[in-house]
């Protein structure tokens, strides 16, 4: 985004050329909606300035870092020669390649560790002797790492062996247990939802409030406060809730493994909920005259709310600025002073607290709420990847160092062989959650009148639409073919022959994969058979006196075997058994060779 719309935008700029409004929107716009946000002669205080800067208003709209600031520009023609960039369609297909190179990389990776973990789940059987035999890291020259690995084999074991009590007991159980078991977890999933829904409603009056309330000039924090009204509602939404979730989840009598999905699904949604939600209100603010009876505005009624986009970029500009400071915060005001007074202090309250445990599936989903809001805010703020991928590789190293000073392993640690498909999976979703109100409002709702590329347009896709009636006319055959329910209907019924093939090629394939466990059992059963005769015929042997060469040297002269010297022989040569007698043995064919026995 940055390359292909905020460059042309610098160099437009230093360009002489007359950029007037109503050239480059085409229609005319109510004075009352001009779009200005910035005056400097208005601004008499610092203060204003700072909250500005945090917000994402006043001077902090009038650049490059919100959709707002952009423009179309007109034809440039230094010397005769005719140049036309296309802003707008650049901006959407920016747009859609970040968004299909994300999605394609999620597709990927997820499939893989899809396939990683059936085979994972498959191997039920040996799951045990794998862990018991083949789980130790001969690597480890550490105490504390091999206590940790230790700790981690226990919790392995304790977790398969208590998956399988419950399965057993959930066999076990009888009609009455199961009927007041789903009455339970249907009353606390109606609670859940309960929780969900009065997160959504007090954003819903935060945002509808911060939209319309007036701001406090003469009261620093308190206009900081307004302002930060939705993003603060929505992270202690995300606070709370996780905590109750994790409480309520303890009466549902889940497996371990299943409990700890299940709570971090509920959280993620929660999450991407309350963004998704946000979107929602500020589309009900521009059609405020169809939804009257929901929302009310003090703006004007012929366009509503002035700059939508460049609020929604507000919006997430100010959720990532939060998320920064809240994690910086509890880091270094939270788990480093908790360390400090857990090593140097042995009062109750310290001693059931105790160390801070460094949880990976909360931190993951943290990781996976920030992506979800840059997705989101990469179309109505293009250079807020930059402050994510700053912010991310801050908080690496933040975590890191947190993770070996401040915190100890969990008591009950995630398996690291399922959870990467699980993490990408919900990634995944994520990535759906926030492309779903981008293309709506991209394919649906009407751009701001007087502010970004798309001003005086009826929908942002419009500038695909411009731009292929501009091409030569065989290749608007070929693109309106393309984007025609024909094209779509072929591509689908190649997908569904792909995907027959595939669901085919899977199951032939796990045909395979019985045919072979079978056979491996088979060869394991016939292994122990003659392993069963070998030891059998061993034992005949040596009750019938007869020394067996097992050194793989060959045989003496005249014969494999011999009969022991016995103590009453006094140094005789052995009788009955000459070299070149072959006598038999009780129960052993007459046709017995040297190489039959081993």
């Amino acid at each position: 985004m940055f390359i292909f719309v905020s460059v042309p935008t610098i160099v437009f700029e230093n360009i002489d050329v007359n950029i007037s409004s109503s050239s480059l929107t085409g229609a005319n716009v109510s004075a009352e909606c001009a779009y200005n946000p910035y005056d400097p002669n208005q601004v008499n205080s610092f203060s204003q300035y700072i909250i500005w800067f945090f917000t994402g208003q006043g001077f902090m709209e009038n650049t490059l870092l919100f959709y707002g600031y952009y423009i179309q520009p007109p034809l440039y023609s230094p010397r005769g020669f005719t140049f036309y960039y296309n802003i707008p369609l650049a901006y959407l297909l920016v747009a859609f390649f970040y968004f299909f190179l994300s999605l394609v990389l999620l597709v990927r990776r997820a499939a893989g560790g899809l396939k990683e973990s059936l085979v994972d789940n498959e191997d039920r059987f040996y799951t045990y002797c794998n862990k018991v035999f083949c789980g130790w890291d001969f690597c480890i020259t550490n105490a504390h790492t091999a206590d940790l690995k230790h700790s981690s084999l226990k919790y392995e074991l304790q977790t398969d062996l208590e998956e399988e009590r419950i399965k057993l007991r959930q066999a076990n159980r009888t009609s009455k247990e199961k009927w007041i078991l789903y009455t339970k977890r249907a009353f606390i999933n109606l609670l859940v939802i309960g929780i969900l829904a009065a997160s959504l409603v007090a954003i819903f009056y935060a945002a509808q409030y911060a939209l319309n309330g007036d701001t406090f000039n003469s009261n620093f924090m308190l206009d900081l406060l307004v302002t930060y009204l939705t993003s603060i509602v929505i992270t202690i939404a995300n606070f709370i809730a996780p905590v109750l979730f994790g409480i309520l989840v303890v009466y549902e009598d889940y497996s371990p493994e299943f409990t700890i999905k299940f709570t971090l699904v509920r959280t993620v949604s929660l999450r991407l909920a309350s963004v998704v939600f946000l979107y929602v209100v500020v589309y009900f603010q521009i059609n405020c005259k169809q939804f009257s009876n929901i929302v009310s505005t003090i703006y004007d009624e012929n366009c509503s709310y002035c700059c939508w986009e460049t609020y929604l970029g507000q919006e997430m500009y100010k959720l990532t600025i939060l998320d920064f400071f809240i994690v910086i915060a509890v880091t270094l005001f939270v788990e480093f002073p908790r360390k400090l007074l857990v090593e140097h202090c042995s009062c109750g309250i310290t001693n059931w607290l105790g160390q801070q445990e460094f949880s990976i599936p909360e931190n993951v989903l943290d990781i996976v709420y920030a992506q979800t809001i840059g997705w989101i805010g990469a179309f109505y703020a293009p250079l807020l990847p930059i402050m994510v991928v700053v912010k991310f590789f801050i908080f690496f190293y933040l975590k890191k160092l947190s993770l070996i000073y401040n915190c100890r392993p969990a008591t009950r640690p995630y398996r690291s062989s399922r959870s990467g498909t699980f993490f990408f999976l919900i990634l995944l979703f994520g990535f759906i959650v926030a492309a779903i109100p981008v293309v709506f409002g991209v394919a649906v709702l009407e751009p701001s009148k007087d502010c970004g590329p798309f001003r005086g347009w009826s929908t942002m896709f419009y500038a695909i639409t411009s731009s292929i009636l501009t091409t030569p006319s065989w290749l608007q055959s070929i693109l309106w073919f393309v984007g025609s329910v024909g094209f779509a209907a072929i591509i689908a019924v190649i997908l569904c022959l792909l995907l027959y093939y595939f669901v085919a090629l899977r199951d032939a394939h796990k045909k395979m994969i019985a045919l072979l466990k079978d056979q491996l059992t088979l060869e394991g059963k016939d292994k122990q058979f003659l392993l069963m005769r070998v030891t059998e015929l061993s034992s005949q042997l040596q009750s019938a006196g007869v020394e067996i060469n097992m050194k793989g040297r060959p045989p003496n002269q005249g014969g494999a075997y011999r009969r022991k010297p016995s103590s009453r022989s006094s140094g005789r040569s052995n009788e009955g058994y000459m070299g070149d007698s072959h006598s038999t043995l009780p129960g052993q064919p007459d046709n017995l060779s040297d190489h039959d026995i081993p």
